[in-house]
């Protein structure tokens, strides 16, 4: 792939260059890639915690600053200047792989020149120039990704050849070679057909032996044959239930010229696969339909319970609140006073009120 040259401020082009902002630049898809069709998408990552050592650690950086002589614009002038000059350095290294250099000393040169308002080169179009220039990185660029694709479908073929001839080893008409490992217990075990859902373990590598996705020792994984590579839908198709083989899988049946994942481009792959259980399409949609259903119901329960807890919790405030306001509303009962006298008709002494 190409790597362009832009035109960018200072600033933008030095933070585009710490962060590795190159458009080509890819990145490994994580997680399992095949035998799906569509590209798998890697879950989002939650939001990372506030660093309660900011101000500590950009205290030190102002210390490193220091140390190296730069403090304040200084240490962003000189920031600016190194990492545009270590991503022009990067750029270069990699369109040297393709047979193009630029001069170093040229490079400062220039950039000596734009930032004191010189130009050897006023009257000439620069923006041609690099634009010329780019085609020819771009055209070196995709002679070399030819050159590589060739040499691993060569590669490829050339495995696929030898492998055939293996004992064991049986080549479908549309390339798909195959082996079994362990047949099914049950001789008249079914297979599943191409719109079945299967239950499998299964474990893919590259020719080189190097694991780019499996679940062996997880849980077992079900997928309908119509929604994954055709080297998959194909080969899965041949198994009963219970087998276990191992299919080789040219490039052309698998993800063809463009890399997923782990996989480069033009790859033949190998996979172990264990058929656990299948089911028919419309066995699988009965399921999930009833799956679907549970869940509605258990969501609806959930929801009528939590409504009923609700009503109770309100119905139970009322009632004390209206108790509450009973008590605060009641009157003291009246007390009459109580005579006591003797014989005498005079409240004996130890009878009085104090």
């Amino acid at each position: 792939m190409m790597k362009k040259i832009w035109v960018m401020t200072a600033v933008a082009a030095a933070v585009m260059a710490l962060a590795g902002c190159n458009e080509n630049t890819g990145k490994a898809a994580s997680g399992a890639q095949a035998p799906a069709k569509a590209d798998v998408k890697t879950e989002a990552q939650a939001p990372a915690k506030a660093d309660a050592k900011a101000p500590a650690a950009a205290e030190e950086k102002s210390a490193d600053t220091q140390k190296a002589g730069l403090t304040g614009d200084d240490a962003v002038a000189y920031a600016v200047g190194q990492s545009l000059g270590s991503y022009i350095e990067k750029t270069n290294r990699q369109q040297e792989e393709f047979g193009l250099k630029l001069d170093p000393a040229k490079v400062i040169d220039g950039f000596t020149d734009g930032m004191t308002g010189k130009d050897k080169l006023q009257n000439v179009d620069k923006q041609k120039l690099l634009m010329d220039f780019d085609a020819k990185v771009k055209a070196k660029a995709e002679e070399a990704e030819q050159k590589k694709a060739a040499e691993e479908i060569a590669k490829g073929n050339k495995f696929l050849e030898e492998n055939a001839k293996k004992e064991g080893v049986q080549t479908t008409e549309s390339g798909l070679q195959y082996k079994v490992i362990e047949p099914a217990k049950d001789a008249n075990a079914p297979k599943p057909d191409k719109d079945s859902v299967v239950t499998v373990f299964y474990k893919g590598t590259l020719l080189d032996g190097k694991v780019f996705d499996q679940n062996i020792g997880q849980d077992p994984v079900s997928f309908p044959l119509n929604a994954v590579i055709p080297g998959w839908s194909e080969g899965v198709s041949l198994m009963q239930k219970g087998s276990k083989y191992r299919f080789w899988i040219p490039s052309k049946l698998g993800y063809g010229d463009r890399p997923v994942g782990q996989i480069p481009a033009n790859s033949v792959l190998v996979f172990d696969v264990e058929l656990v259980n299948i089911k028919t399409a419309a066995e699988a949609k009965a399921e999930e339909e009833k799956a679907a259903a549970e869940q509605k119901k258990q969501e609806e329960e959930q929801k009528a319970a939590a409504e009923k807890a609700k009503a109770d919790e309100q119905k139970a405030a009322a009632a004390q609140a209206k108790s509450d306001e009973k008590k605060a509303d009641a009157k003291p009962a009246e007390t009459k006073p109580v005579k006591v006298e003797d014989a005498s008709g005079s409240v004996p002494a130890d009878k009085k009120v104090k």
